[in-house]
């Protein structure tokens, strides 16, 4: 007679003991082995071994959807995603047994300024994840968190067609999906999202938790006008045709976002007027959890003050790169409530040296990450001197420089960079390093023995890379210490 006895998920774990590995509910459970294969030494946990096992067949991995404890679950569409496996991806994000999927909590936490080094989310993969959503047939999943896990344009538009196809579906309950957007300049685009923020009847709907933008004009407004005031946290406003501030004070003004965090100004066409300064100021005024702001290219000369001075809350994160400051917006700046909670300032292209020490000593204690990029007219002269009262600061905290752009061609920029790196050597608490050497002869074993150069210190031995930015047509070297790795 057959056994019908009830499935048991935890009889059936320990019996493929082969391929789950004895998997328990905590990823710390097992020591980290190491593992050389490909002739490259990483760690696994056993969990993280079984995962693998699983990932490589389709069969066993729509048998582990339905049985596997949870925090295996995770690890299965963190493998599936990473892999690239399409119908993995499909059988468990339709099957998903649980009320919300949360893509932060499988990829982890994600740090902006290491969003290259983590996935790299092509179309493809943005599509197959819409589409499973699309076609998902558990009756439990009703949130889905894709924040940080979707970040391009690709993305955006096949989360609009699939959220616009939705209303075919013969759904009992509405599938909310929280994710970043991504918006160009088509009108019809943008119409599109639009209607998808507030679909018909049951389907997919979307809601921005950030929106990048390069316009300003009435589209935005309606989209404003639908998306969830108490979600959007973040906003980025690449206009560059904008007249005024007024539209932008019609889009924000009043404080219609209680729970935005993180704003980035468009490049205004012109340069604004007092009124107009007063204006963003009375914006910002009204967003309490404002928390990053990036004032790039904003031609502040003299306004910081009205900007900044009535903001209730503290900024942790300020760009005020190319702003054409005055002595007038440090000394504000200096003395201001923001100046004890900065942790990441942006001051590219930064012409007066003075201007530059002075504000750095203030911050320098609890500063994290400083992009100082750009600024070689801070150094023209006096090279040694000025670089090594710059990084004499109380620094104490810091873990990320941007020194890219600040060597003089014909004033031994090599020598220079290997200043700069020993003067680092002094923070402590620095992790990674990027400057350049212009003028350097770009062959590839020259650059690899001035990596071994660059990284020669018995007392703080450096990992020395060199990278190559497309964008700005750049080869520089990132440098990172090794007893401060994470």
């Amino acid at each position: 007679m057959a056994d019908r006895r009830p499935f048991d998920a935890k009889d059936f774990q320990v019996k493929n003991s082969a391929v789950f590995g004895l998997v328990l509910e905590s990823t710390t459970a097992f020591t980290p082995a190491p593992d050389c294969r490909g002739g490259k030494e990483s760690y696994s946990t056993l969990l993280e071994l079984s995962v693998a096992a699983i990932a490589k067949y389709q069969t066993l991995m729509q048998i582990a959807v339905k049985t596997v404890p949870r925090v295996l679950l995770i690890k299965l569409l963190k493998e599936a995603l990473l892999r690239s496996h399409h119908l993995c991806i499909r059988d468990l994000i339709s099957n998903w047994p649980e009320r919300s999927l949360d893509f932060s909590e499988i990829l982890g936490s994600q740090h902006r300024h290491r969003v290259q080094d983590l996935l790299n989310w092509e179309s493809g993969r943005a599509k197959i994840i819409a589409h499973s959503l699309l076609n998902c047939q558990s009756g439990a999943l009703q949130v889905v968190d894709l924040r940080e896990a979707l970040p391009n344009h690709e993305a955006t538009v096949s989360f609009v067609e699939a959220s616009l196809q939705s209303h075919k579906q013969q759904r009992t309950k509405d599938l909310h999906v929280y994710l970043n957007m991504w918006m160009g300049d088509s009108v019809m685009e943008k119409e599109m999202i639009a209607k998808s923020l507030s679909p018909q009847g049951r389907g997919i709907k979307l809601h921005p938790f950030r929106v990048v933008t390069v316009s300003l004009g009435s589209t935005l407004e309606r989209l404003g006008r639908s998306m969830d005031p108490q979600v959007l946290t973040g906003l980025e406003l690449k206009s560059d045709t904008v007249e005024s501030a007024d539209t932008f004070a019609a889009l924000l003004g009043g404080g219609k976002f209680p729970n935005l965090s993180a704003l980035s100004l468009p490049n205004f066409a012109k340069l604004l007027e007092p009124t107009d300064f007063q204006v963003l100021g009375e914006v910002l005024s009204h967003l309490p959890a404002l928390r990053r702001l990036n004032l790039n290219g904003l031609q502040v000369a003299g306004q910081l003050r009205q900007v900044l001075q009535n903001m209730p809350g503290h900024l942790e994160q300020l760009n005020i790169s190319h702003c054409s400051l005055l002595s007038t917006d440090i000394v504000f700046l200096y003395h201001s409530h923001h100046a004890d909670t900065l942790r990441e300032l942006s001051i590219c292209g930064m012409s007066r040296f003075n201007h530059m020490c002075y504000l750095l000593r203030r911050v320098a204690p609890q500063l994290e990450w400083l992009d100082m990029s750009g600024c070689p007219e801070c150094f023209e002269e006096n090279f040694s001197n000025r670089m090594r009262l710059i990084l004499q600061s109380p620094f104490s905290k810091l873990r990320f420089l941007n020194f890219i752009g600040n060597s003089i061609l014909n004033l031994h920029p090599a020598s220079r960079a290997l200043e700069v790196t020993k003067a680092c050597d002094e923070i402590r608490s620095l992790t990674t390093l990027y400057l350049d050497v212009p003028g350097w002869n770009l062959d590839q074993l020259f650059l690899e023995r001035m990596c071994d150069y660059f990284g020669n210190n018995k007392n703080r031995p450096k990992n020395v890379q060199v990278q190559y930015d497309p964008d700005m047509s750049l080869t520089y070297f990132k440098v990172f210490w090794k007893d401060m790795a994470m």
